[in-house]
């Protein structure tokens, strides 16, 4: 599994707009592609047209323990799935403030789902 993270303090330069593409993009080689939207405005979610119902998992769930992150991923295209994000998401870092080991969840998730997932 190769991982790519689009990132910058700086609001507004481009982070979903290249996410979003680049997923696309690689999607259509043929590549399986996973999206997980961290931003809690879910502007890349909404770009997939994905609206969450409250019952339906996000990264928020996945991040706090809640969901494994192969339930919470959604496919919306031929090799190209997404984790939705939501604006619950802004609460999870107050939340896991006091977690021992939180920098490591999501990295230590999407190994699990790695080792215990074959894409459909």
């Amino acid at each position: 599994m190769r991982s790519i993270a689009i990132m910058n303090q700086k609001g507004g330069v481009g982070k979903t707009t290249t996410a979003v593409n680049v997923s696309a993009a690689l999607a259509a080689t043929g590549l399986r592609v996973c999206l997980i939207d961290l931003d809690p405005q879910a502007h890349a979610t909404l770009h997939f047209g994905l609206d969450l119902e409250p019952d339906q998992p996000s990264i928020y769930q996945v991040l706090t323990g809640k969901t494994p992150l192969s339930e919470a991923r959604r496919q919306v295209s031929e090799n190209l799935w997404v984790v939705a994000s939501s604006l619950d998401l802004a609460a999870a870092e107050i939340e896991l403030v006091s977690v021992v080991g939180r920098e490591v969840i999501l990295r230590d998730n999407c190994a699990k789902t790695t080792q215990s997932l074959i894409f459909s």
